[in-house]
């Protein structure tokens, strides 16, 4: 799944040469934490943030006498330009969903701006959306069973205890595969279209492999 297909393609953005205090009330009109600052051609220029904000205000905020109207009048006075994150993690059209979630873990960001290849601002994907999407990608809403199973980590293993599950006629609606705690092994988790999962899993067991038990993860 690429970034293009989940992400939101009608966004907030704010020029360079806005005002703090018009970046506030476009993110509380719009329910959201940061905006894209982009140039007349909708090139990508930095992001302003709620936080930004606040850390441009706060200092102002301390010395005495500083009312709130003043405050007011401050962020009018403020442009985002000063204030703006001018180095930022982006996601690229072309990019999976799985390279966005990496991001948003290895940035420890809440949303990530997404650009085509001219470095122009096409889209925002959130932490949010990434989530949603990931769910979606798993089949969690549908009617279905998931099934974890523990197989030798060699070529083949996967596709029988597919086999498996398909000679019962259900369908297959999302797999995972990853590594168990058990050197040589790993775990496919299964989620199949159906909540007879009773012959199924017996079947499999039957057939030799081991379905996983969560117990065995915990740390004694």
């Amino acid at each position: 799944m690429f970034v293009a297909r989940t992400m939101k393609k009608k966004i907030v953005t704010a020029a360079p040469s806005a005002s703090l205090f018009e970046a506030q009330r476009l993110m509380r009109e719009h329910n959201i934490r940061q905006i894209p600052v982009v140039s007349e051609d909708g090139t990508l220029l930095g992001i302003v943030s709620d936080r930004d904000i606040r850390a441009a205000v706060l200092p102002a905020g301390l010395v005495p006498g500083f009312t709130a109207g003043k405050a007011e009048k401050f962020m009018k006075n403020t442009l985002v330009e000063r204030v703006m994150t001018r180095k930022v993690v982006t996601a690229m059209l072309t990019d999976t969903l799985e390279d966005a979630i990496v991001l948003l873990h290895d940035y420890r960001v809440n949303a990530l701006p997404v650009v085509d290849a001219a470095g122009k601002v096409a889209g925002m994907i959130t932490r949010t959306d990434a989530l949603k999407a990931f769910i979606d990608a798993l089949g969690v809403g549908e009617v279905s069973s998931r099934l974890e199973v523990v197989v030798p980590d060699r070529p083949g293993t996967l596709a029988q205890v597919a086999a498996i599950i398909g000679s019962f006629h259900v369908n297959i609606t999302s797999v995972l595969s990853s590594r168990h705690v058990e050197v040589g092994k790993r775990a496919n988790f299964f989620r199949v279209a159906t909540l007879n999962i009773g012959p199924i899993r017996k079947a499999i067991e039957e057939a030799g492999f081991e379905i996983l038990d969560p117990s065995k993860f915990l740390v004694s």
